[in-house]
């Protein structure tokens, strides 16, 4: 069953949206870089991050922006649309973290709702994001 798209009558600031949990694997990140043509070495080769002195490999800031819109549309509902996403990212995280995705309805203003979101692991803040979604009348 799909369920039904929230609507603005229904909406109210500070509304908390359903948390997101995801960890990475080195699997995980190979298949991303392939989606998304992004093949630097940090984000699947174990020896050379470890030569860059890291723990693991880097998780691809780009899938911080992926989950943003996800929680998005898992709380939204299927006929919401992404109207504009920006975050920044604020450290690094690696392949077998998990990372955890939480947010709130920030603002309503005509037909968007703007979502203030977090992305962290193990409490450490990963990235923010606000989230513009456009849902129906």
């Amino acid at each position: 069953m799909i369920k039904p798209t929230k609507s603005l009558a229904t909406v109210q600031p500070g509304e908390k949206l359903i948390p997101l949990e995801k960890t990475f694997t080195t699997v995980d990140l190979m298949a991303y870089g392939a989606a998304t043509w992004d093949w630097h070495r940090l984000h699947y080769d174990l020896d050379f991050a470890r030569k860059m002195k890291m723990p693991n490999v880097i998780i691809d800031g780009q899938a911080f922006g992926a989950l943003f819109a996800r929680a998005a549309v898992d709380w939204a509902g299927p006929q919401a649309f992404v109207a504009r996403l920006s975050f920044k990212m604020k450290s690094m995280a690696f392949a077998g973290e998990t990372l955890r995705l939480e947010g709130e309805v920030a603002e309503i203003r005509d037909r968007t709702v703007v979502l203030a979101q977090q992305l962290t692991s193990g409490g450490r803040l990963v990235s923010e994001a606000r989230t513009e979604v456009r849902l129906p009348v």
